[in-house]
């Protein structure tokens, strides 16, 4: 599947203000997101696997691809069309090996070291950030989007920046370098969903 990351969805089902993560999904891609990762930190691999099974039946007709985020063994198990893994979350060359060739690999990186180690025939994409500070990683230094320009210059893959992104901050991330935007809350727990995503899509 065709990957394109300009308006990045990560949906936890622990960040959409109460609401079902997959009723928030499916409003956020009718509305013009073009990838999905669902990002779930619970621990609770029941959930996780039920969510995501159904993300990737309901996503397909869509034509958007859907990640799981770490969880390589549920993403091969309910046919995700990738995994997005972070620094110490697993190896990305043993995901591709496991989901395929024509699997999606994204990985995190937000370090020099990080990037340079980053494998361009097994990697697609790397998600960089924080760029603005964020509730999600809240230890993590915010780059700014100097520090995510530098970054950015220094990737063999596209670089996906993160952390803080809302439709009125984020035509500085793409005259960056960056090749999409990825956020969480700024859609996840918005009001009206479909009129953020809309916004973003009028940055494109």
């Amino acid at each position: 599947m065709k990957f394109d990351p300009s308006i990045y969805f990560v949906a936890d089902p622990d960040a959409c203000a109460g609401r079902d993560v997959v009723e928030v999904v499916m409003a956020a891609v009718a509305a013009g997101v073009t990838a999905v990762q669902y990002r779930d930190k619970s621990g609770e691999l029941a959930r996780v696997a039920a969510n995501a099974a159904m993300l990737v039946e309901m996503v397909k007709p869509f034509g958007v691809p859907l990640l799981v985020n770490d969880y390589v063994d549920i993403a091969f198990a309910v046919g995700a069309d990738g995994v997005h893994v972070g620094q110490g979350d697993g190896d990305v060359a043993e995901a591709w090996a496991k989901l395929g060739e024509d699997a999606i690999i994204g990985l995190t990186a937000f370090t020099k070291e990080q990037i340079a180690a980053v494998d361009p025939a097994v990697v697609d994409y790397i998600g960089t950030g924080p760029v603005y500070p964020t509730q999600t990683d809240k230890g993590k230094p915010v780059l700014g989007v100097d520090g995510f320009a530098e970054l950015a210059a220094l990737s063999p893959v596209p670089v996906v920046g993160i952390g803080g992104i809302t439709p009125e901050n984020a035509q500085p991330v793409l005259e960056a370098g960056a090749a999409g935007v990825a956020m969480m809350r700024s859609v996840s727990a918005a009001d009206d969903v479909a009129a953020v995503v809309k916004s973003f899509s009028q940055l494109f």
